[in-house]
């Protein structure tokens, strides 16, 4: 009997002893299941990156606060790349508002993703590695990469860009700011004369909508009409407006529309429309391309078809000037002559120049860079502004320069100052300015240790072992006499 009660009171403490061990481990379950909630809702994971990449700070913060948008983020990476610095920023943005979204997806599982974001999203512009932001109710995304998320200083010592700083947060809300706001600054590409189109331009296009303007296509042609809210881009035409299309134009100009003009040496000169409306801006474009001097060493880089020009001070300019900014390169340029008559209602100063040059006429006769006998040599004009009075006091604004792929070129954008050339330029001429997120870049890499004088640590790595072995000595010297 007594057995029988001690072996009934022994399954009863291991069934407790389960019980209590079952109860535990569900008990820890939920409550790790509680705390990964709270932790992914309120963004409780601390952040030990160096330099804090994945926390955000008060622009950002107000951002989100003031957002009644919904936008949906995809991060999109090929597995086993994802970038986990950016995802744990996106669970922070995620926490910091209820409008805000984002899903981790795979292109090769759903292949028609892209698609089912938005039509208006290209496939071109889309990687199997980068972030979608998109807002369904305004229709308008924002795709990011890589390049997006990285800053780069030219050092002098190599002539080349390095990577400097990490602005993940700085594109992300730059990207929520343009895919919700109401209205954004306009830009209009001229269309229907053989000019460079979206897909030439796309590096252009690209930049301008990544600093939140928004770009479209304006076809005269097909009675598209010029809004004079919205700025006037023209990228090197080649075929002539029609008389109906110059006076819609001017009449765009009258009303204080500007013009952002660009041309380069292979495209035709006798266009007299395109002339006539470059004259009234006090403006003309030579026959040619312009070749530096080989002895002006610093004037082109590696080439002497390759310009670099010199800035001259002005609004757009001198900012660029004194912040070191004023590398540029102009892959074949075309000079402008500037007229040389007073008249109250026209300014027009030279914004680049190019040193010590003469102009080659292009023969397909003759492929021959060399100087010949009359080119005109001197230095040249190779990019204008003009500030016009039209008959009822507005002021019309016009920026011309002898060369597109200045802007055009992913290469330039990325190892000259290019880009910011452009945005100054573009400021100047339109007052409608996009929202600028004054948020800095952070440290992306840890700097090395740099020591002015080599002396020191040579010493210090001497002189540690030394005395090092001076101890050992003085120790075993006298249990040696023992």
């Amino acid at each position: 009997m007594k057995s029988i009660t001690k072996n009934s009171r022994k399954r009863n403490s291991l069934l407790t002893s389960w019980l209590v061990m079952s109860l535990t481990i569900v008990l820890s379950i939920v409550l790790m299941g509680a705390a990964d909630r709270l932790e992914n809702k309120y963004a409780l994971k601390q952040d030990y990156s160096f330099g804090s990449l994945t926390t955000y700070g008060a622009v950002t913060q107000e951002v989100l606060d003031t957002l009644d948008t919904p936008v949906h983020a995809y991060a999109l990476f090929s597995p086993g790349n994802e970038d986990l610095a950016l995802i744990s920023l996106l669970e922070r943005y995620q926490a910091g508002s209820a409008f805000f979204t984002f899903s981790v997806e795979n292109l090769a599982e759903n292949p028609l993703l892209v698609h089912n974001i938005s039509d208006s999203l290209l496939d071109s512009a889309v990687s199997t590695d980068c972030l979608i932001v998109h807002s369904k109710q305004m229709d308008r995304t924002r795709v990011l990469d890589a390049n997006d998320y990285i800053t780069a200083d030219f050092d002098a010592s190599t002539g080349q860009f390095v990577a400097s700083g990490a602005q993940y947060e700085d594109s992300v809300t730059e990207a929520i700011v343009y895919v919700t706001s109401a209205q954004l600054p306009s830009i209009q590409l001229l269309k229907g004369h053989d000019e460079l189109d979206l897909e030439e331009a796309a590096a252009m296009v690209d930049f301008l909508v990544d600093k939140n303007y928004e770009v479209r296509s304006v076809d005269l042609s097909r009675q598209d009409t010029l809004s004079n809210d919205g700025l006037l881009i023209v990228l090197s035409p080649r075929k002539d407006l029609t008389q109906q299309e110059l006076s819609d134009i001017m009449a765009y100009v009258e009303k204080g529309g500007s013009l952002f003009f660009t041309t380069d040496y292979s495209d035709p000169h006798d266009l007299p429309n395109w002339t006539a409306l470059l004259r009234y801006y006090g403006i003309g474009i030579v026959p040619g391309v312009v070749i530096t001097e080989t002895e002006d060493a610093a004037s082109y880089y590696e080439s002497p078809m390759y310009v670099m020009p010199h800035m001259q001070d002005s609004e757009a300019t001198t900012p660029l000037i004194a912040s070191g900014q004023d590398r540029l390169i102009l892959v074949g340029a075309r000079a402008l002559t500037l007229t040389q008559e007073l008249q109250t209602d026209l300014q027009v100063i030279p914004l680049l120049v190019s040193g010590q040059a003469y102009i080659h006429i292009i023969d397909e006769d003759n492929l021959s860079m060399e100087r010949q006998p009359g080119s005109p040599s001197g230095t040249f004009t190779l990019a204008a502004h003009s500030n016009r009075a039209t008959k009822d006091g507005t002021r019309s604004q016009a920026f011309v320069i002898g060369n597109s792929t200045l802007f055009t070129d992913q290469w330039l954008h990325a190892n000259t100052y290019s880009t910011e050339f452009m945005l100054e330029v573009i400021q100047i001429l339109y007052p409608e300015h996009p929202e600028d997120l004054p948020i800095a870049p952070k440290p992306a890499f840890r700097r090395p240790m740099v020591y002015d004088a080599i002396i020191l640590p040579a010493l210090f790595t001497f002189i540690m072992p030394a005395l090092i072995m001076l101890a050992a000595v003085l120790v075993l010297l006298p249990r040696k006499r023992l």
